[in-house]
């Protein structure tokens, strides 16, 4: 703290950022250039410690070599009155831990996407030689650019080509002791491996929100490291995909070579189980085209169907009941002329006799004959003769038509058509005649119409619907295979082909793109010669990724390392 206000070589000191074992950092300012970063300066009382002086510079020469947009830049390194100072990248984010701490929600995609940031990086340090050695939520910075991180403190760093003593090597415990390796826990040899277990570690707490090994002192602690496997993620977080389980409980494993071999391994396992998660992603945000499409138009069909169905049933039913009134007007006429003679000469047993033979044919339901003086004279209902008919209230006139008034009964319990016809002899009207017909025939075959038309409609909706289906279907698996081979070329892996043969539009569409994907090949291979793909954590390394057998969640690591050499390509 004695140094805020003060001068470290050329770099004001602004503001103390926090306190380390090994050291003090603040943030500090640079006049020459006008840039801010952060300046770590050994603790004074380690300066006569040869181990954590060496291990300091260390882990600036280390440190300093790396060069990833995944790891904090280092500036420069220097020396103030025998105190070693490291100036780096100045990172105004909160670190992984404090994230951890507040119980905050970290989605499983980005989970996924910090777990690939960490081992891109942790790929191009191990191949340059640098091992981290003290992985760990407090190490992991967030930049503040969505979920881009970064890897801070190479304290401990293994360079494995320098030549300075390593006091870190077989027989020293160094590290966090929650995150480290079983190796690193007994003091063996380590490591890139070492690292990717500490990954697995973190990736463990972020999807469970549980630390994987909980003891309260060291040599439990210690013991769990060495013996004890984690609970289960399933146990405390059951929607987690099993392939990202497999990948954890992979990179957890106590025996180094049943991890991931390298930073790549899990990079492309984790990319995958990320495609995964985007296409189940885009499944739930929209329903399938053989759903949505079959269901639209299914739809449409039935609308159509329906408003078709009705017309048809409306102009069916009219044309019905047309018929049905014109039968009863002609009924009613011709009754009407046989019985002018028998009403004329009031002969009413003739009129009796008529009534009844015309009822026995059962083609009416009931009539009326009716002198002039309105009385009922003859009746299929024998309690009605001798009473007075007027029209009344139960029954509404329709039309007139050829003279017979047409009536319908208001009753709903005694639907029927009645018909008024005037009885004549020589043109001159000498009474009434009042015939019933029931509706209730009419009704019986309506119901039986719009029963038949009800189950053409879904009939023919009901096949449209199978069709389209399965046609939707074909059509969404291709357009699925299409995507998931334009997702592989824009992740530049130009040796993607689509190899069905369609003998439609896809099929010249697949053409089109096995002809994109040839010409990206030969520019990509004259470009770097040796290597047709390159993956995005490559980092400028040619390296061709192969993939030798099909990536599911027992199998997540089964790639080939092929190295820079056209003969193996």
């Amino acid at each position: 703290m004695e140094l805020l206000g003060k001068t470290v070589g050329r770099y004001e000191i602004r503001d103390h950022i926090g306190s380390g074992a090994m050291a003090e950092v603040y943030k500090a300012y640079d006049p020459e250039i006008g840039r801010v970063g952060a300046i770590k300066i050994l603790k004074g009382g380690l300066l006569e410690e040869k181990e954590h002086l060496d291990r300091f510079l260390k882990e600036a020469r280390a440190a300093g070599t790396l060069t990833h947009s995944n790891i904090v830049t280092i500036y420069d390194i220097g020396k103030v009155d025998d105190a070693p100072y490291i100036l780096m990248e100045l990172l105004e984010g909160e670190d992984l831990s404090d994230v951890l701490k507040c119980g905050k929600s970290i989605a499983l995609e980005d989970t996924i996407e910090i777990g690939m940031q960490i081992a891109s990086a942790l790929d191009y340090a191990h191949a340059a030689g640098v091992i981290h050695r003290d992985i760990k939520p407090d190490n992991i910075i967030f930049t503040g650019d969505n979920n881009a991180v970064k890897i801070a403190d190479f304290g401990i760093a293994k360079n494995t080509d320098t030549d300075i003593k390593d006091s870190t090597q077989a027989g020293t415990i160094m590290g966090t002791p929650r995150y480290m390796s079983p190796e690193q826990a007994k003091g063996d040899p380590v490591d890139g491996r070492s690292d990717l277990f500490a990954l697995g570690v973190i990736l463990y707490e972020m999807v469970t929100g549980h630390k994987a090994f909980d003891g309260k002192s060291m040599p439990t602690l210690i013991m769990q490291i060495i013996q004890k496997e984690p609970t289960p993620i399933r146990q405390y977080s059951p929607d987690v995909p099993s392939g990202m389980q497999s990948i954890i409980t992979r990179l957890m494993q106590k025996k180094p070579e049943r991890r991931f071999q390298n930073g790549k391994q899990l990079y492309l396992a984790l990319s995958k189980e990320l495609r995964t998660f985007h296409d189940k992603k885009d499944e739930q945000n929209y329903l399938p085209m053989q759903v949505r499409t079959t269901g639209i138009m299914s739809a449409v069909v039935g609308i159509v169907m329906a408003i078709s169905a009705t017309v048809v049933f409306n102009i069916q039913s009219t044309l019905l009941t047309d018929q049905a009134i014109n039968s009863g007007v002609s009924l009613s006429t011709f009754i009407a002329s046989e019985s002018a003679i028998p009403l004329l000469g009031e002969d009413w047993i003739g009129l009796d006799s008529l009534t009844d033979q015309a009822y026995e044919r059962k083609s009416f339901d009931s009539l009326d004959i009716i002198d002039h003086t309105s009385s009922i004279r003859s009746s299929t209902d024998k309690a009605n003769i001798g009473q007075q008919w007027v029209p009344g209230d139960d029954i509404t006139l329709l039309h007139t038509r050829r003279e017979v008034a047409v009536f319908e009964s208001t009753d709903q319990a005694d639907k029927s058509y009645y018909f008024v016809s005037p009885i004549r002899f020589n043109n001159i009207a000498i009474g009434q005649l009042k015939l019933g017909i029931s509706q209730n025939q009419l009704d019986s075959v309506m119901s039986v119409t719009r029963r038949v038309m009800v189950i053409l409609a879904l009939s023919v909706v009901l096949a449209v619907l199978i069709v389209l289906y399965f046609v939707n279907r074909l059509i969404a698996r291709n357009l699925l295979t299409i995507r998931r081979s334009l997702r592989d070329l824009s992740e530049a892996n130009y040796s993607t082909r689509i190899s069905q043969s369609w003998k439609n539009e896809f099929g010249s569409l697949a053409t089109a793109f096995n002809a994109l994907a040839e010409k990206l090949q030969l520019q990509a291979s004259s470009e770097n010669p040796g290597t047709s793909d390159k993956t995005p954590e490559d980092n400028g390394d040619n390296l061709k990724i192969a993939e030798s057998a099909h990536l599911d969640d027992d199998n997540l690591s089964d790639f080939t390392i092929i190295e820079n050499n056209p003969d193996d390509l």
